[in-house]
């Protein structure tokens, strides 16, 4: 067995949502909402402070004990509430830690202590972009690259405003755009070839989608080999999947896959080859023969710098700083 915390990476609407409450249902494994602690504090540790002084603690602190609400993840959000009134989370946060990695580590040891589990994960797709700041936090640590074919990609994030909450819908229905939204998954997809390279072959897995809701049992039994825990059947019962394919729906259920064919536009489809064909090639998706109206997509290729500023906008308050952001994922796309 290992301690050794858990990573699921890769771009959202990939099974980075089912895979964690795959995980979740293993006894010893706690896998809450998405904490964003390497985007959203780590990457400001030049303007949050250095640990060690006082007034840059509290200010980190203050910042962690709100991170699932301000990521909308309402249920892990209220469940850090109820902590921090029933049992004042500040001075256990505060007391004995000196570093980033320290109140890391606390607040998740609280979390698996009210849990009654043993060790933690994480599933915060965009901590692809992070793998060299959590290596050096946890050398290690294992990750779950969730990978899923661009074209059904793109139809799950364009309808994934369906399953969010009524505050997220309009800034959801913000970020899509066809060439956009296959530039990030170039960039998420072109990491990989990279962290195949920086993390040991024995603590890394790349899960497709397709797979993992196919052939469940198995891909399951792979993660823990990876993960290093024991299998249990009880892992594969989990009630829901984040899926706006098929919301309402319980289970681990296949009908979303090659769904782009008959729902998402073929311009969209197109413009999603075009730019991520190589990427799916290298992660052993098919190409295919699409036919399109070559004016509606010029129409969406002039558009998209617009779109661009837009979902960039709408985003301000759920991504790290604007440089660093920007210039992981185009250091990535040059890479």
């Amino acid at each position: 067995m290992s301690d050794s915390p858990i990573f699921i990476v890769g771009t959202p609407r990939s099974g980075t949502t089912l895979t964690a409450q795959i995980l979740d249902r293993h006894p010893r494994i706690m896998m809450p909402g998405e904490n964003h602690f390497f985007e959203d504090i780590y990457a400001r540790r030049k303007e949050l402070g250095d640990p060690t002084d006082p007034a840059a603690k509290e200010r980190i602190i203050q910042r962690l004990l709100t991170i699932y609400g301000r990521y909308n993840q309402p249920a892990d959000q209220e469940r850090v509430d109820a902590l921090l009134e029933e049992h004042d989370l500040f001075p256990q946060l505060n007391s004995g830690t000196s570093s980033y990695k320290d109140i890391l580590d606390r607040f998740m040891e609280i979390q698996l202590k009210q849990a009654k589990k043993t060790r933690w994960g994480n599933n915060a797709p965009k901590d692809l972009f992070h793998v060299e700041e959590i290596l050096a936090f946890y050398p290690e640590a294992k990750f779950l690259i969730c990978v899923r074919d661009v074209r059904d990609f793109l139809l799950s994030y364009k309808d994934r405003w369906k399953v969010t909450t009524q505050a997220h819908k309009d800034r959801l229905k913000r970020l899509y755009h066809p060439v956009l939204t296959s530039l990030l998954w170039k960039a998420s997809m072109k990491r990989i070839p990279k962290l195949e390279q920086q993390i040991p072959r024995k603590n890394l897995m790349i899960v497709r989608y397709e797979d993992l809701v196919t052939d469940t049992e198995q891909v399951v039994r792979n993660i823990c080999e990876v993960v290093g825990e024991d299998f249990l059947p009880e892992m594969l019962n989990v009630q829901t999947h984040n899926s706006s394919d098929g919301a309402g729906r319980k289970g681990i259920f296949s009908s979303s896959i090659g769904k782009w064919r008959d729902k998402l536009p073929a311009e969209e489809a197109a413009i999603a080859q075009w730019i991520g064909g190589n990427e799916l090639m290298y992660l052993g998706y098919r190409l295919e023969s699409i036919e399109i109206n070559r004016m509606v997509m010029a129409k969406a290729i002039v558009q998209f710098p617009a779109a661009a500023v837009r979902a960039f906008k709408a985003n301000a308050a759920n991504r790290g700083p604007l440089l660093q952001y920007l210039s992981k994922r185009l250091t990535a796309m040059l890479g």
